[in-house]
């Protein structure tokens, strides 16, 4: 089954963790406001790297990734 994975940017506040676990699909960038937020490469990444992204969600401090399963 495929996924996607959605992001509050109002909460997150760029801790990085999600970029530590899986930086093939998250960056940290700042937004021009000088606070970093999370950048996804791509909102629906190949099934290989699921466990890395499940992985990026779980320990996110501000809990703002969710993975949302795609019929």
């Amino acid at each position: 089954m495929s996924y996607r994975i959605k992001a509050d940017m109002l909460l997150c506040q760029g801790h990085g963790i999600c970029k530590e676990e899986c930086p093939e699909v998250f960056s940290v960038v700042d937004q021009g406001t000088g606070y970093p937020k999370v950048s996804i490469a791509t909102a629906s990444p190949p099934p290989e790297l699921r466990a890395q992204v499940e992985d990026a969600v779980r320990y996110c401090p501000n809990q703002v990734l969710k993975l949302i399963e795609v019929e």
